[in-house]
């Protein structure tokens, strides 16, 4: 049994004094889906615990004008709840309510999922296709901004020093006739760790033409990230047949070019191609 002080601040500023005195035997809980099984396994070992749920202003989600602001204690069954999320970013919805089962959606947390950069994650790869944008928060310091994209050290692991904790999620509102879409694989239909997932976002113009394209799969790779060769095969031109399946086996071939030939890409490999060519063409419909 571990012995560790636990505490609930009420305020930002409380968490950061705490974490500016305690950061490096500190680690900081919402949800609690990881790091309580990790103490359970004394995988991990503090002296103590900063659970950050009871700061009502880390939670919830607010539009703006040209953005929609997250928190980082929003649960998952609020993200896929959230009418803001459903006009704004369905796939952000889709992929929430992938996510475990009801008793893990009702907990977890999307800044839990992000900080915690899992290899396995369902909202992290929709949240890097839509761009996030991370606030993060210290005494020493005040607020800094962050792209998750390149705050994602490796896995299991972001950029954030031992005093620092996340404050917020931004998610640029996209343009006018911009489609996205998400799509999870598991063993099961509910409570199944991804074996892949994949996240789109397609624009075209008037003309057919593909103006903007983001491709981010996950659960394939140590640290998911945008396959920017796989785009730049259908930007500014007109998807056909030939374009399509040039861009799939691209995928695939940048996806193994990172992780190397493994006893799964024979498996992955044609799998993701499939995938990523049925999701296009839904979105081109």
């Amino acid at each position: 049994m571990q012995h560790f002080r636990f505490y609930s601040p009420a305020s930002i500023e409380e968490a950061a004094a705490l974490l500016g005195e305690r950061g490096d035997r500190c680690r900081v809980i919402a949800g609690g889906t990881d790091l309580i099984p990790a103490l359970r396994t004394e995988e991990v070992r503090p002296d103590l615990v900063l659970n950050l749920l009871d700061i009502e202003s880390l939670r919830g989600v607010r539009e703006a004008d040209h953005a929609v602001w997250i928190g980082p204690t929003t649960t998952f069954t609020e993200i896929v709840e959230s009418e803001i999320i459903a006009r704004c970013f369905p796939m952000l919805a889709r992929a929430a309510a992938a996510v475990g089962g009801p008793q893990i959606r009702n907990r977890g947390t999307i800044g839990g999922n992000l900080a915690n950069a899992s290899p396995a994650a369902d909202v992290l790869p929709a949240a890097l296709a839509l761009d996030a944008e991370l606030s993060i928060y210290s005494q020493s310091s005040g607020e800094r901004k962050a792209l998750l994209a390149g705050a994602i050290e490796r896995p299991y692991r972001i950029k954030l020093r031992p005093d620092e904790f996340l404050t917020g999620i931004t998610l640029g509102k996209l343009e006018a006739g911009t489609r996205c879409s998400f799509e999870k694989l598991g063993r099961r239909n509910a409570m199944a760790r991804a074996r892949m997932n994949l996240s789109l976002v397609l624009r075209q113009e008037a003309d057919g033409r593909v103006s903007e394209l983001r491709i981010v799969p996950g659960a394939v790779m140590p640290v998911a990230k945008r396959m920017k060769k796989s785009e730049q095969i259908l930007l500014g031109k007109k998807p056909d047949e030939k374009l399509v399946e040039e861009a799939s086996n691209r995928l695939a071939e940048e996806m193994t070019g990172i992780t190397g030939h493994r006893w799964s890409t024979e498996y992955k490999a044609p799998v993701i191609r499939n995938i990523f060519r049925r999701m296009l063409k839904e979105l081109m419909a």
